[in-house]
């Protein structure tokens, strides 16, 4: 049995409404704000990826970097992850943005989404006024895993700016031509990729 003497106990109850208090007051100036901070894979890659119980195969190709006129450098790979024990080869590109030195967001556009992503990085690449008979005008698309790709027009203004698939990720902003080469890359990752499934390797 412990024994808790009177200025003990008086120290503890002072302590423990003190708390409450604050507590209550924090309450009464401040909404409560939830935050849900989920790591539920996004893409089938990154589903395959974190397989556990067995070995898993990876491999990639790097394609190209954005690394000019753009805020953030960001590396355009081809990737394939493989299940030996089930024969599974699943392929996606990967996109590297490097916000510092310790800091590189990954965002993965699966195999099957490639096509209607390049499509879309192409008609956004052209996009201007004349997409909509409104004074200012917006061309997004997104992907699977939260990353954005958008062109936006304000009067005479224009911004292009790819955003990572995260809660509150820094707009990557990028020149023209920094867009049309985005579009090259994922082309030539996807031209890669079908060379790989079509060699049979």
């Amino acid at each position: 049995m412990t024994f808790v003497n009177k200025p003990m106990k008086k120290l503890i109850l002072l302590l423990a409404v003190t708390i409450a208090l604050g507590a209550n007051a924090q309450d009464m100036t401040a909404p409560v704000t939830t935050v849900l901070i989920t790591n539920v894979p996004k893409t089938t890659f990154e589903t395959i990826n974190l397989t556990t119980d067995t070995v898993l195969i990876k491999g990639s190709t790097v394609i190209g970097t954005l690394d000019s006129q753009i805020t953030y450098p960001v590396e355009i790979r081809a990737e394939r992850v493989s299940n030996p024990s089930t024969s599974n080869n699943v392929y996606a590109v990967s996109l590297h943005t490097k916000f510092g030195e310790k800091l590189t967001q990954v965002d993965f556009i699966d195999y099957d989404e490639l096509d209607t992503v390049i499509r879309a990085v192409q008609y956004i690449s052209q996009a201007n006024s004349t997409v909509t008979p409104m004074d200012n005008f917006e061309t997004v698309v997104r992907t699977r895993c939260g990353l954005s790709i958008a062109k936006v027009g304000r009067g005479n203004r224009v911004i292009i700016a790819m955003t990572p698939g995260y809660v509150n990720a820094a707009r990557n902003l990028m020149a023209s031509f920094v867009l049309d080469d985005l579009g090259r890359y994922l082309t030539a990752a996807k031209a890669k990729i079908d060379s790989v499934i079509a060699s049979g390797q």
